[in-house]
């Protein structure tokens, strides 16, 4: 929560959610370091930084800034905006239902967390549950989407079925040296047993 606000304000809306994530140090230690060679490939960050129309520069974060997810259908996914200016995620398994990409695109002006625009867009989705202005991205696995997560509000939907939902995800900032906020890399559990089949090499998940 945050204490400079009152305890009804978006800033201290509490959710519950979950979900599986493997960092970047256990991508590296793989044989052909998985998700990381796409990352520190330099025709990746020049064709999006064409795309956002301005230089990109890879994150430093030991494990956010590059690392893969996994979501079943026991999981919830938070709705959240990102810390990193820019953010691209490759499909790379989609479950039997669910699972879109759900985002407000850029809803925040700013990238404060004490923005007022951001304030009122966590109140009207989440508090009021006011969908109206949220858009769906129903990917396909080897598909990208790019987006500034630091500006839009965004969520992995929910998934049904026995199949798992797999990504991975490679955050880029505008300035050289960026990384997240020691908060935001101790809030993440990197690394869960539930996770562990995102880092297999023989093709099993």
């Amino acid at each position: 929560g945050d204490a400079r606000y009152p305890s009804n304000h978006p800033r201290n809306y509490k959710m519950h959610s979950s979900a599986g994530f493997v960092g970047r140090k256990s991508l590296q230690q793989t044989q052909r370091q998985l998700g990381v060679s796409i990352y520190e490939d330099d025709r990746m960050i020049q064709f999006l930084s064409s795309v956002a129309n301005k230089q990109l520069y890879r994150s430093e974060d030991t494990n956010g800034s590059v690392y893969s997810y996994r979501i079943t259908s026991h999981h919830d996914p938070p709705w959240h905006f990102d810390e990193s200016p820019y953010t691209a995620i490759l499909y790379l398994q989609n479950s039997e239902g669910g699972g879109e990409f759900d985002f407000v695109p850029w809803c925040r002006p700013s990238q404060s967390k004490d923005d007022i625009k951001g304030h009122d867009i966590v109140r009207q989705v989440l508090m009021e549950g006011n969908t109206d202005e949220v858009r769906h991205i129903a990917a396909e696995p080897g598909e990208l989407i790019f987006f500034s997560g630091a500006h839009s509000f965004h969520r992995a939907a929910p998934v049904s079925g026995p199949t798992n939902r797999l990504g991975l995800v490679l955050t880029f900032g505008e300035e050289a040296g960026f990384a997240n906020s020691r908060t935001v890399r101790d809030a993440n559990e990197w690394d869960p047993k539930d996770a562990s089949c995102l880092i297999k090499e023989d093709g099993e998940r």
